[in-house]
């Protein structure tokens, strides 16, 4: 059963292509809803995104909405990685296992992560306001 900073790679066409991606569920509700975000090593990619995302960053800031996670801050991400905050989705615990090479990983996203990616995804532009309003469940 995944909780909230379990990190898991899976394959999920939906969300972020054909590649397994690692996965991080940021918050998960008391009715079992998720909010997940995605992790990747594309690190340059994802700040220009959030940076096109969010036209209120100045110019040669770095966006709300990107978070990196350092090398080492988490057993089960390999190397340094980017999240889009404003790719946070809502899923659910069955959705998440049944995907394609699902594997649940040992270690979960500390607090501190969890606390600047939802800060992230609350200032997020594009972000569903179903998934902001499932942060306060």
């Amino acid at each position: 059963m995944l909780e909230t900073g379990e990190v898991y790679l899976l394959r999920d066409y939906r969300n972020s292509g054909a590649d397994p991606h690692f996965q991080i569920v940021i918050h998960k509700t008391a009715t079992g809803e998720l909010v997940v975000v995605y992790a990747t090593t594309k690190i340059e990619k994802v700040k220009v995104r959030c940076m096109l995302a969010n036209p209120k960053t100045p110019y040669g800031e770095i966006s709300p909405t990107y978070v990196e996670i350092p090398e080492g801050t988490c057993g089960s991400l390999p190397e340094l990685c980017a999240v889009n905050c404003d790719n946070a989705f809502l899923s659910t615990v069955e959705d998440r296992e049944a995907g394609l090479d699902f594997s649940k990983k040992e270690h979960k996203l500390p607090k501190e992560f969890l606390d600047k990616i939802v800060a992230g995804i609350k200032e997020s532009f594009v972000v569903p306001q179903s998934v902001t309003d499932a942060l306060k469940r």
